[in-house]
């Protein structure tokens, strides 16, 4: 009977609820594929959304195994520092404002332009599946990000949205309590995803590297029209060789 139930417990535990907090990371952008070699010339100032530094979502498992349980996610300054530092690798001087600076703002920090970060969507999920001894667990995450950048005038060089989407799987350890790392991996992996797309769009976006090596001055049509096609060149050729390391690995 004492053997019985010692082979039931693992299972029944499945099923009484408990809280696994989900620990972040800090995931700057790492393989980073540029046409250029140089970051973008002048001072950026960096402006996030409140919702992008208050991220907090209770996850519960999909799968009616483990389905008692939640596992808390906050993200607290982790996804703010991962764009601070990536869009550190892009820019030779970033400067974070929590809200959009004025003109004489601009001006005392010489600064070129503006980046605003919002929080599009942030979509965690964990699932289990049952095991002899215990359960196995696969976790998977969504991050939208819209992100603006303008220039000195405050007009609008880039407007678009950067995700990331990864998954994760591992054991869902004594009491679904290994949920909990395998949705932190899936986490990490989505923000560097999300990092590494971001610093790519930026990096290679001729238009803004135009704009901020002449901040007093207006760019003119016919620069940008010029700017826009050698943009999409740029980004074609960092997509093609990422596809081309891809492809080696």
């Amino acid at each position: 009977m004492k053997f019985k139930l010692f082979l039931l417990f693992p299972i029944i535990t499945m099923f009484y609820g408990c809280a696994y907090s989900v620990a972040t990371k800090v995931e700057p952008a790492v393989n980073i594929y540029s046409s250029y070699d140089d970051k973008i010339p002048g001072s950026v100032i960096l402006v996030m959304d409140n919702d992008v530094k208050s991220i907090s979502q209770s996850v519960k498992a999909s799968s009616y195994v483990c389905s008692a349980h939640n596992f808390p996610v906050n993200m607290g300054d982790s996804l703010a520092l991962s764009i601070r530092k990536t869009t550190e690798q892009l820019f030779e001087t970033v400067l974070e404002e929590n809200s959009f600076p004025s003109e004489e703002r601009m001006a005392a920090t010489n600064s070129r332009g503006i980046i605003y970060v919002k929080l599009d969507r942030f979509s965690p999920r964990i699932n289990f599946a049952m095991g002899f001894w215990s359960a196995s667990a696969n976790a998977s995450a969504d991050l939208v990000l819209d992100v603006t950048v303008k220039d000195a005038h405050n007009k609008k060089l880039m407007v678009t949205a950067i995700s990331g989407s990864r998954t994760a799987d591992g054991s869902g350890g004594g009491n679904c309590s290994g949920g909990a790392n395998v949705l932190s991996e899936a986490i990490s992996q989505t923000v560097r995803d999300a990092m590494e797309r971001y610093a790519e769009r930026l990096a290679n976006s001729e238009k803004i590297r135009v704009a901020f090596s002449k901040p007093s001055e207006s760019v003119p049509a016919n620069v940008e029209n010029v700017a826009d096609q050698k943009e999409d060149a740029h980004i074609e050729n960092a997509i093609d060789q990422k596809e081309h390391a891809a492809v080696k690995k």
